[in-house]
């Protein structure tokens, strides 16, 4: 049974007044069961409060992974799933109440990953990422992101975010895990100049939860330093199984 290592950092950057990410990963450390999930939220910058939005989502996940990590070893993959689809469209509606009580405009991006034993699950909104990374990064997700002629150029937006609508377009997608597989998760500034050259080297010498931290700082940083305005999050979980050149690590 392979085991997950994870890791996450969500950083304000060098221009914005305030971090409007938020950024949630846990793991069950149970043995013979793998079970986790991974959600990184963005919140609508030309909305003032949108923190408040990625908080309810995230928050939201924490409360969920902690009531489920009970009993999941007794609960079908099936009822997981739709106990997990369920919350996240109440936290869509906790969103949407919020603005009718407050007359306020929020909303945020969400990209959730569940791991369960030997598969992956995804829920997405918005035009945050999940990637998978291998020998190169494959993107998990699509960017549900419409484009906008504005005086004479051609400009994308967001099409889709929690607390848009009560009615929720939720994208869902699946795999199977593998040994050495490593997701990223993250908001939009991550991807603008972040490339596979940038992590290659240190996605060898994942075998521990210090080093997952290391490749996430790195990571933000090296972003920042390319000249990233907006806040970045980043969230790592790798899939590790022990096991390096044909030799058990210990």
């Amino acid at each position: 049974m392979y085991k997950l290592l994870s890791g996450h950092v969500s950083d304000k950057g060098n221009f914005r007044t305030k971090n409007q990410d938020r950024a949630v990963c846990f793991v069950t450390k149970k043995k013979k069961h793998m079970f986790g999930i991974a959600c990184v939220c963005d919140g609508i910058g030309s909305f003032e409060q949108s923190e408040i939005a990625s908080e309810l989502v995230t928050d939201g996940i924490q409360s969920w992974f902690a009531d489920m990590e009970k009993r999941f070893t007794n609960t079908s993959k099936e009822e997981i799933l739709d106990d997990l689809e369920c919350t996240i469209y109440e936290l869509n509606e906790l969103v949407c109440e919020y603005q009718d009580r407050n007359n306020s405009s929020i909303g945020c991006t969400m990209s959730l990953t569940l791991f369960l034993e030997q598969e992956y699950f995804i829920f997405h909104v918005g035009d945050s990422r999940i990637y998978a990374v291998k020998d190169s990064m494959y993107q998990l997700t699509t960017d549900e992101v419409v484009q906008k002629n504005k005086a004479g150029k051609l400009k994308s937006y967001l099409a889709n975010y929690i607390g848009k609508s009560r009615t929720l377009w939720l994208n869902k997608g699946k795999g199977i895990i593998r040994a050495n597989d490593l997701f990223v998760l993250g908001t939009d500034g991550l991807f603008q100049t972040l490339c596979f050259a940038d992590m290659e080297k240190d996605c060898l010498k994942l075998r521990s939860d210090k080093d997952i931290a290391f490749l996430c700082q790195k990571m933000i940083t090296i972003v920042r330093e390319r000249g990233e305005r907006d806040n970045v999050s980043c969230i790592l979980v790798y899939v590790y199984e022990g096991y390096r050149f044909g030799k058990r690590e210990p």
